[in-house]
């Protein structure tokens, strides 16, 4: 009994650490997507950026994180499949969009621009797809 409360236990750790390895992914994603806008739009002038970046990319994220676990996109039985995942994690970020957009304006005090949320939709879902679909790869391949 011991040995099997034991191993579901162990089971159970390695879940946590790779969903606390996913959402830490996933938060720099966004972060990454943040950044590269900045510098494209000449407005990253330094380090000291580093605080505004985060708060950029945050409404973004909590739109993820309020609509990806509802996805299934942390799901043990497909975060080491990339057939699985990154459809899923296409979806996931198709429906979180709208809420990172609202809540982006929020915190911006915009309007959000269609060209805005059509290039925040692009960029960050190759980002998302990209990462995502090397740690489903990754965890296959350790898997075997």
């Amino acid at each position: 009994m011991a040995l099997t409360d034991r191993s579901q236990s162990a089971a159970g750790t390695g879940g946590l650490r790779r969903n606390v390895a996913l959402a830490l992914g996933d938060f720099l994603a966004f972060n990454i997507v943040t950044t590269i806008g900045l510098m494209n739009h000449g407005e990253l002038t330094g380090l000291d950026r580093v605080v505004e970046i985060v708060i950029i990319a945050a409404p973004f994220a909590a739109g993820w994180f309020v609509v990806s676990p509802v996805m299934g996109t942390f799901k043990p039985a497909i975060v080491s499949q990339p057939r699985q995942i990154l459809p899923r994690t296409a979806l996931a970020w198709l429906l979180a969009l709208p809420i990172g957009l609202l809540l982006w304006s929020i915190v911006r005090q915009r309007t959000v621009q269609p060209s805005f949320a059509v290039v925040t939709f692009i960029t960050n879902l190759v980002v998302l797809l990209g990462w995502r679909g090397a740690f489903a790869w990754l965890a296959s391949r350790g898997r075997r």
